[in-house]
């Protein structure tokens, strides 16, 4: 999937080594998110630790208020996430994978589920997007354009998992633009390719984005920022200081741009085409840092901008000032008691019920529950690597048999058994 290579990549990027041991924690990356600005405050989003995590500029710092996790089975991770607000409220849509969450995080320390809902065509969602004031998701089967009551309107097929990159519709919907390892425009009537663009690339692992305008594609490959018509026609260039190119984005001021090499960011004027202002985070900002993910939006003081540089989230102004940064945090996962494993009886008849209760495991892990060597229960576990649960003896062919319940932890692969009788 496109969300482990950007993380491979960003690895050898950083020259990070992670040697973890199975219930040692593992630091995730900052690499890409969202921002919005609500009744006054700046909010930053991000899905990159598999969680939703929000968090609200107060002051000089970035704090985290709202963290939400995946509790589906099949799907333990968030793909993307995308801010809408309407009707005076705030809401985030989340995909990962096989759903669609809605949630209204109007009041962001208690949000709340509104609607979730999975495609029948089996459609595995890794994208969400708004276009042309439509919810656009993209995922395994194509780009699916829904309406407000999250029902699919139309549906792209050029677009999916093998072509995924980042696409969004221009020319008032007329066009569909991709960027991967090139520039590709498909016509939406047709839903053929009319035109497209060979980037410079080094690092085929990046992710990048692109904007546009009403005639001009933007976009940053790993030599220069490029305005490209619908032709696939360079029409201005600049050449950066950097040896990967990630994201552009627009300013809140449309005369500008906003463009990231690693090295940093650099604001750009649209029609010459030339830097009015920059910061290097690689030198300026916190150790570790690469800019790669950009989004700005504008608060009661102005416009903000935030950086996923990997190792932290910055926050600037304006003037390209550091207002904040939050410093990606270690998760320890490691067991905080011994392991242990009890049932409130050694043995009862098939189709009967049993309490388990253990400790020792992962910290929030799902741990798989064997009975007589088949899987009968997943279950996860609590902040302290405690669970309990109730399971149902399984039928046998023959009985008495002696037997065993056994527990595995999925993330931190301890295993604890118990014998039991089934009468």
């Amino acid at each position: 999937m496109k969300k482990v290579l950007i993380i491979a990549v960003l690895f050898a990027v950083l020259g990070v080594s992670f040697l973890m041991q199975p219930t040692e924690g593992k630091t995730k990356p900052y690499y890409s998110g969202k921002t919005v600005s609500y009744n006054g405050t700046f909010y930053v989003g991000t899905v990159n630790t598999g969680d939703f995590e929000l968090f609200a500029l107060q002051g000089k710092q970035l704090v985290k208020v709202t963290d939400i996790q995946s509790l589906d089975p099949e799907s333990k991770e968030f793909d993307d996430l995308l801010f809408v607000k309407a009707d005076g409220n705030l809401y985030a849509y989340l995909v990962n994978g096989r759903y669609l969450y809605k949630y209204d995080i109007s009041n962001p320390e208690i949000p709340t589920v509104l609607t979730k809902v999975k495609d029948n065509s089996w459609d595995w969602f890794t994208r969400v997007e708004m276009v042309n004031g439509n919810l656009v998701t993209i995922g395994s089967k194509g780009m699916k354009v829904w309406n407000s009551n999250l029902q699919v309107i139309q549906a792209y097929s050029m677009i999916n998992n093998s072509t995924l990159g980042y696409s969004q519709f221009v020319d008032q919907g007329k066009l569909i633009v991709n960027l991967k390892d090139k520039l590709d425009v498909y016509n939406t009537a047709s839903m053929q390719k009319v035109s497209e663009y060979s980037i410079a690339v080094n690092n085929v692992g990046a992710s990048r984005t692109i904007t546009s305008d009403d005639n001009l594609i933007y976009l940053v490959d790993d030599q220069s920022l490029k305005a490209v018509d619908f032709d696939g026609n360079v029409v201005r260039q600049f050449d950066h200081a950097g040896v990967d190119g990630y994201n552009v984005i627009d300013s809140t001021d449309p005369n500008y741009l906003y463009f990231s090499d690693g090295l940093g960011i650099v604001k750009v004027d649209k029609e010459t085409f030339q830097p009015v202002s920059w910061d290097w985070t690689s030198n300026n900002g916190p150790s570790g840092s690469w800019a790669m993910g950009l989004s700005s939006a504008n608060d009661a003081n102005g416009e903000k901008i935030a950086i996923f540089n990997g190792s932290n989230i910055m926050v600037l102004d304006q003037n390209m000032k550091t207002l904040a940064t939050y410093m990606s945090v270690e998760k320890d996962n490691r067991p905080a008691q011994p392991l242990s494993l009890s049932i409130d009886k050694n043995f009862a008849a098939a189709n009967s019920q049993v309490a388990i209760s253990g400790t020792g495991f992962g910290l929030n892990e799902t741990l798989k529950i064997e009975f007589n060597k088949v899987k009968v229960a997943e279950v996860n576990t609590d902040d302290f690597g405690s669970f309990q649960t109730i399971i149902t003896v399984p039928t046998v062919g023959s009985t008495p048999l002696s037997t065993d319940i056994k527990v595995t932890g999925e993330t931190s692969k301890l295993t604890y058994s118990t014998s039991f009788r089934i009468e």
